[in-house]
């Protein structure tokens, strides 16, 4: 019985490792979108101010998918952001900034239905997406007034840990080509990407985020 149950188990791990052999597949591609931030001049969400400060981003990719549904990748970003004070709540203090922002990372992605390499017959799948890696950016901050007293300028080159999360859906143009559409939310790592910190006493600091959608192609290598 020992050794009964000892074959099973090595006939259970070398079908599991065939099995995933089998269904692992590459994929490498690149991406434009939009991309906004939110901080202490971008502080609200109206339309108008969305659509005025929204920025184009580039990215690159690639993906290992370990089966039909578990798949890991890295990416880079880049997108070059601007805020100003006129399309939001503080709307007369007059600060502007602008920033580049390269962004890159390690994440984590799941299919929601099968969706890879044996599954021509699935056009389509819904996946949620994880990751961190590192921010970079260098803000410019200007002013339509005097500088306020109560922040500190912050005009220099940042990085930080940064995080994100996401989801998605796929469409499979052909066999191997495979267009995506994604939103992603992501914390930076600093509160220094609108150009100053506020210093009035009892003002909580918090880390500035960045989101946007993103259309992209790949292409899987089976």
């Amino acid at each position: 019985m020992k050794y009964g149950a000892l074959i099973l188990m090595l006939c259970i791990g070398m079908s599991s490792q065939a099995q995933s052999k089998r269904t692992k597949y590459y994929e490498f591609g690149a991406g434009i979108g939009t991309l906004n931030m939110s901080n202490e001049i971008a502080n609200s969400s109206n339309v108008n101010g969305v659509l005025t400060e929204m920025a184009p981003q580039f990215s690159i990719f690639a993906r290992y998918h370990f089966n039909d549904w578990f798949g890991m990748g890295v990416d880079i970003n880049y997108a070059n952001l601007q805020a100003s004070d006129a399309n939001h709540n503080n709307f007369n203090r007059g600060l502007n900034v602008s920033t580049s922002l390269l962004n890159s990372n390690v994440f984590t992605e799941m299919h929601f239905m099968r969706f890879g390499k044996y599954h021509l017959e699935d056009k389509w799948t819904i996946y949620i997406k994880g990751g961190a890696g590192v921010s970079g950016w260098n803000p410019e901050l200007t002013f339509d007034n005097l500088i306020p007293e109560d922040i500190e300028v912050e005009t220099n080159a940042y990085s930080g840990f940064s995080y994100f999360y996401g989801f998605g859906t796929k469409y499979r143009l052909g066999y191997q080509s495979i267009l995506s559409l994604e939103f992603r939310y992501t914390n930076c790592g600093g509160d220094t990407m609108d150009g100053f910190l506020q210093t009035a006493e009892g003002v909580a600091s918090n880390n500035d985020t960045f989101w946007g959608l993103s259309l992209s192609y790949s292409y899987a290598i089976f």
